[in-house]
């Protein structure tokens, strides 16, 4: 019923495309049209513009003609310009109502009338005074300063009218481009309902097929089906059991091993393997196995190299002779009875493939125990990001207070039991608050980024280097001797004094950090005593004019050592 419901949909569906088909290109038509049209006014617009200053030109020879010979034939060509031009300003006005070019044609219009009078005065001065008086009329300059001016407001209006007409052809081709893009478009939605009419009705065939099949071989089903539902019920706990666990894991080798071990009591006949991505994400490395599978045989591969990574979905190769058989699978002879390869997904992101070797593979468990596994992987993966963000420091990416706390108590643990001495360094930016002040909050993160950046360059890696809290910083660096120790700090206090940072550029200026060292045991047992010693050793640092290195030395006052020279 739900097949035949959604066959009646696809035909309502096909008879509304139809009806798109038709009036889909007769809008498009007439969207393209009136941006045809458009560009026909602009046009003809641009050519009106050129007949007025043709005409205008005319005027002006016929008025000098006159001034230089005095015979009024050469007034023909002027008045007959004064007509044309009288004409085109008429329509004009008419065409340009409401445009913002019609205020610079009133403006066209004052200087045409200005010229037409400076014009008639040097006709009425030739016909009375003759020739040297006309000229000395025109010498003024008067009438070229008219023409000119006319000439660049005419400039200016067939600028404006050019680009307008840029514009249009323009808009011509993006809305004929876009027409074809929306009929391709509908030519691919009828392509799309098409398929699945095919598909809904060829499904409905089948279906139909199927139920008179499943009537004859229904005594069957019901026998079986009591061996299927034990055996479901067999690998449903299984998969629980396994949900549960890796639910509860913190490590992803735990992980991994829950999931081999699994996976070899629900996939008996089969060889298997996990291949999760590397952290790179160009090629997935083993992660897991069960089985017959050889460690190592197929270590790394590419993602192109297995097919239902590329599709996205289950691979099933039932006959290594006549199915796709992944690339990665080639050269493994456990391959040749059939293989399953199975992607890893979670929230849609690709995580890994499960590859099963042999015949007897169920889809349907391996496709369940993939998305268990899938879900527990992902999990893990999210509660170690999240744990890593709680004990990160966002601004310096350095460990914050709250993992110091942590692991200076287990550093201490461990020291106690090995009898191996502990330094705790706590140091701050001398005078931090200079750059807030002097060059802003972004300035004073800049500083403390760098400065995280030359602390990691010079602990070790079993060293903990943290964000305190503000400018603050803690060091812990277990098994070393105070005379290392001291080198070590006093080497990052001189690699800070030569930072060279620059910000909005312009330099911040010199540097300079003061610190202050505890040792365990001698200064302190606990975590909050040692780093109370380092504190009061760093406040001793500052007292003692900063950029320095001070050693806590108890009731026996501290020993400094100062910036060189």
């Amino acid at each position: 019923m739900k097949t035949v419901t959604r066959l009646q949909a696809g035909f309502l569906l096909a008879i509304g495309m139809l009806a798109l088909n038709i009036v889909l290109p007769l809008a498009t038509t007439r969207w393209v049209g009136s941006a045809e049209r458009q560009l026909e006014r602009h046009e003809h617009t641009a050519r009106e513009l050129t007949d007025l200053l043709s005409s205008l030109k005319d005027g002006e020879t016929g008025q000098r003609g006159f001034a230089l010979t005095g015979r009024d034939d050469y007034l023909t060509p002027l008045y007959q310009g004064y007509g044309d031009v009288d004409k085109d300003m008429a329509r004009f006005r008419v065409t340009l109502a409401g445009d913002e070019l019609f205020d610079d044609l009133q403006l066209l219009a004052s200087l045409i009338a200005e010229q037409r009078a400076f014009f008639a005065r040097v006709i009425e001065l030739r016909r009375s005074d003759g020739l040297a008086a006309a000229s000395e009329l025109v010498g003024t300059g008067k009438g070229k300063q008219l023409m000119d001016a006319i000439r660049l407001r005419l400039g200016e209006m067939q600028g404006v009218v050019e680009q307008r007409v840029l514009l249009a052809k323009q808009e011509i081709d993006w809305r004929g481009w876009a027409g074809m893009a929306m009929l391709g478009l509908i030519t691919l939605l009828d392509l799309l309902v098409i398929a699945l009419l095919f598909h809904f009705t060829f499904r409905l065939l089948r279906e139909g097929r199927e139920a008179r099949l499943a009537q004859n071989l229904l005594s069957e089903q019901l026998s079986l089906g009591m061996q299927r539902v034990e055996l479901r019920n067999h690998q449903i706990s299984l998969l629980s059991r396994m949900a549960g666990a890796l639910h509860s894991v913190n490590e992803f080798d735990e992980c991994f091993g829950i999931i081999s071990r699994f996976a070899g009591q629900l996939f008996p006949q089969s060889d298997g393997c996990l291949h999760l991505y590397h952290p790179s994400r160009d090629v997935l490395e083993e992660a897991g196995r069960w089985g017959g599978w050889e460690a190592g045989s197929v270590e790394l591969f590419e993602p192109d190299d297995c097919w239902a990574i590329r599709r996205g979905q289950s691979h099933l190769v039932l006959d290594v002779d006549k199915d796709l058989v992944c690339p990665h699978l080639h050269e493994r002879h456990l391959a040749r009875n059939g293989s399953l390869c199975v992607p890893l997904m979670a929230q849609g992101e690709p995580l890994g493939v499960m590859t099963l070797c042999g015949g007897g593979t169920d889809l349907e468990l391996a496709e369940a125990f993939a998305e268990q596994v899938s879900l527990g992987v992902a999990n893990l993966s999210l509660r170690e990001s999240l744990r890593q963000q709680s004990v990160m420091d966002a601004l310096t990416g350095l460990h914050n207070r709250r993992f110091l706390d942590e692991t200076l108590r287990r550093e201490l643990l461990r020291a106690g039991r090995k009898q191996s001495p502990v330094i705790v360094v706590l140091l701050d930016v001398d005078h931090f608050k200079r750059f807030n002040d002097t060059f802003g909050h972004e300035a004073g993160d800049l500083v403390l980024r760098h400065l995280a950046l030359e602390m990691k360059r010079h602990v070790r890696s079993s060293d903990l280097a943290c964000r305190y809290g503000g400018e603050e910083f803690a060091l812990v660096m277990p098994e070393i001797s105070l005379e290392d120790a001291i080198d070590r700090c006093e080497a990052l206090r001189l690699g800070v004094t030569r930072l060279q940072i620059r910000y909005g550029g312009q330099p911040l200026g010199p540097i300079a950090i003061s610190l202050g060292l505890a040792c365990f045991p001698a200064d302190g047992e606990s975590a909050d005593a040692l780093l109370h010693a380092a504190d009061s050793a760093l406040y001793q640092a500052k007292r003692a004019g900063r950029n320095q290195l001070c050693l806590y030395q108890g009731m026996r006052g501290q020993h400094s050592i100062t910036a060189e020279p």
